[in-house]
C-alpha cells in the first residue's frame, strides 16, 4: 500500500513532534510501520495482529516497532490518522477534473462513492470499527476518530457538491447519506454467482444513479 506525497508530507509534520531525531530514513521508517499495520489489519486482521508481524510486514525488527511506536495506542492512533488522511485523499483524487454540480456531477460523484467503497483504506476502517466493540483500548481510539471522520467526510461533500447543497440543504444531507450507505452495502455484498456478481452490481449502479437523479428533479 503506497503513500501519496500529500499524505506523506502530513505525516512527516506530525512526525517532527515527536522524541525521535528526523531524518528522510527515520520519517520512511515510521511510515512503512504505519502502512505495515493496516496491511496486518487487512490480511490476517486486527485481533492477530502482533508487534512481530508488524514488523515482519515493515521489514524491520520487532525493537525497531517499539522505538517509534513505544505503545500499543501510538501505533493504533498513527494508523487511524492515516487511514483518515488517506481515504480522504484518494476520494479527492477520484473527483478531479470531474463535474461537480447537475446530473453529470451527480453521477460522476456517484462513481467516486463507488470507488472509495473498495479502497483498502476503507476495509481497514471496518475492521478497526468493528474490533473496537470489543476492545476498550482500540474504541477509546476509534470513538474520537470517527467523529473527526465524520466531519471531515462531510465537509469534504459541500465543499465538492456546494450547488446541490444550496438547492436544499436537507435533501442534501439525506441524499449523501442515502448514496453512501447504499454503495457501501453493495460494494461487500455477494448477490449471485461471482462470475455474475459484478454484472449485477453494475446494473444497480446504474439504477441508483437513476434513481439519486429522479431524487434531484434531473432526470434525462
Amino acid at each position: 500500500m503506497s503513500i501519496s506525497p500529500a499524505i506523506a508530507k502530513e505525516q512527516e509534520s506530525e512526525f517532527h513532534g515527536s522524541r525521535i531525531r528526523q531524518t528522510p530514513k527515520s520519517i520512511a521508517t515510521h511510515q512503512r510501520i504505519i502502512e505495515a499495520a493496516i496491511r496486518c489489519f487487512l490480511e490476517i486482521g486486527y485481533h492477530r495482529t502482533t508487534t512481530s508481524e508488524i514488523a515482519k510486514q515493515a521489514r524491520v525488527t520487532r525493537g525497531a516497532v517499539q522505538y517509534y511506536f513505544p505503545t500499543t495506542p501510538e501505533v493504533l492512533r498513527a494508523t487511524v490518522d492515516h487511514i483518515i488522511q488517506g481515504f480522504t485523499a484518494e476520494y479527492l483524487a477520484a473527483t478531479t477534473n470531474v463535474a461537480h454540480e447537475g446530473g453529470e456531477g451527480l453521477d460522476q460523484g456517484i462513481d467516486a462513492l463507488w470507488h472509495a467503497a473498495h479502497s483498502p483504506l476503507w476495509t481497514a476502517w471496518k475492521e478497526l470499527e468493528a474490533a473496537a466493540r470489543t476492545e476498550p483500548e482500540l474504541a477509546s481510539i476509534m470513538g474520537p476518530a470517527k467523529a473527526a471522520f465524520a466531519a471531515r467526510w462531510e465537509q469534504t461533500a459541500k465543499d465538492l457538491y456546494g450547488s446541490f447543497l444550496v438547492a436544499d440543504p436537507v435533501k442534501f444531507e439525506m441524499g449523501r447519506h442515502l448514496a453512501w450507505q447504499f454503495l457501501q452495502g453493495l460494494a461487500s455484498s455477494r448477490l449471485t454467482h461471482a462470475e455474475e456478481d459484478q454484472a449485477v452490481k453494475q446494473h444497480l449502479l446504474a439504477e441508483f444513479k437513476r434513481l439519486m437523479r429522479q431524487y434531484w428533479g434531473l432526470e434525462g
